[in-house]
């Protein structure tokens, strides 16, 4: 049985819906007289589907929607008004509603809008998770081949080799490549920025190499940070 929040704040509004809902054997989860008391109940019962009427006090039906879809509180919002206005519909399509009624709501009107809506937001929700998982995998190619990098150069071998050594790596460490390659990557970089801030020192305040890996130890204590952020601190005052 899908679940239904309603917010109206009207009560003779959320009345009519909440029987009409249930006769056509939506669960009625909680109803919510502003954007404000639905964004609460929302948390709280995260239902499939919230009918918001857009025009309301304290609140209004757009700002919740926002709220209720960016944090994944309910599956889909079917936005309700009186009014029928262009510029709310696109604002609506612009925050991901993916349902809308004109008041005063018929009976018939509710289960197909609803099943669209939510066909519609799941279709969404599908082609978001393929983009973001295209991008982690795109980031994650670029951790790759920049471990690769740093192994072949350390190694004196191919990238091609460095990748089976690092995959080597990954199998006996019992973790993902991407996520060796991320540490790989992290610790060179750190490295590097400690590195350059010893050759500035060295450069520019004539300090040994060791002098400046004290000096920027030193400088990571007392601010009680990383040497790494205490490096990159130097580095900028040195570039000056």
């Amino acid at each position: 049985m899908q679940t239904v929040v309603i917010v109206d704040d009207e009560p003779i509004t959320r009345m009519d819906l909440a029987d009409m809902l249930s006769e056509l054997e939506f669960s009625v989860l909680g109803e919510a007289g502003d954007g404000f008391d639905a964004i609460a109940l929302c948390r709280q019962v995260h239902p499939d589907v919230v009918l918001m009427d857009v025009k309301m006090p304290v609140f209004d039906g757009l700002t919740a929607a926002e709220t209720i879809l960016k944090e994944n509180l309910a599956e889909c919002v079917v936005l309700i008004t009186a009014f029928g206005e262009r510029d709310i519909v696109e604002q609506a399509n612009r925050i991901g509603v993916t349902g809308y009624l004109v008041k005063p709501v018929e009976q018939r009107q509710l289960l197909p809008v609803i099943e669209v809506a939510l066909a519609q937001s799941r279709r969404l929700q599908t082609s978001r998770r393929e983009a973001e998982q295209a991008l982690r995998q795109v980031e994650e190619n670029k951790l790759i081949a920049r471990a690769q990098g740093y192994l072949a150069k350390e190694l004196g071998v191919t990238e091609t080799q460095a990748y089976h050594e690092l995959r080597r790596m990954a199998m006996g460490k019992r973790m993902p490549i991407a996520q060796l390659a991320r540490t790989i990557v992290e610790q060179r970089s750190r490295r590097q920025s400690v590195d350059l801030a010893k050759g500035l020192l060295q450069k520019k305040r004539q300090m040994s190499e060791s002098a400046a890996f004290r000096y920027i130890a030193r400088e990571a204590e007392k601010h009680g940070c990383s040497m790494d952020a205490a490096a990159h601190k130097l580095i900028q005052e040195l570039q000056r």
